[in-house]
């Protein structure tokens, strides 16, 4: 694939959004229950307060999105997805590259995966990315 664009999410955007944070909870078998219309109000909640949304574009077409805070110590990624066919062609790897040549130079990042996704986790590791707390839930 050729190289994306990136460009910073607005509120308008927030539908969109939702309609992919929906795939990836579906993708990633998370228990999330939520409709479109709820990860759309969460959405949009996150975005008028403290998180920070940018959409990785192929042309015209939205390939994926990323959410992440700043925390003060640590830049917290909260969400990375990219289209399931536009998958193994880079596109998360150009995300990152970006985000730490443009935004990401001043402190460390955190991302939470879910332990049964190994697809992610190599990914991360492969991008430098090492486990630093294990979560367990009940």
């Amino acid at each position: 694939m050729n190289k994306i664009g990136i460009i910073k999410a607005k509120i308008d955007d927030v539908r969109n959004l939702a309609e992919l944070n929906k795939r990836m909870i579906e993708d990633e078998q998370h228990p999330n229950p939520m409709n479109v219309e709820k990860l759309a109000d969460r959405m949009t909640g996150w975005l008028k307060n403290e998180y920070i949304c940018y959409l990785a574009k192929h042309e015209e077409e939205i390939v994926g999105y990323y959410l992440y805070r700043d925390d003060g110590k640590y830049y917290y990624l909260r969400q990375l997805f990219i289209e399931r066919q536009h998958r193994r062609k880079g596109i998360a790897t150009q995300i990152l590259d970006w985000m730490y040549l443009n935004i990401w130079q001043d402190k460390k990042v955190r991302v939470d995966v879910l332990s049964h996704n190994k697809e992610a986790i190599a990914f991360y590791e492969r991008y430098g990315f090492r486990m630093g707390c294990l979560r367990m839930e009940q």
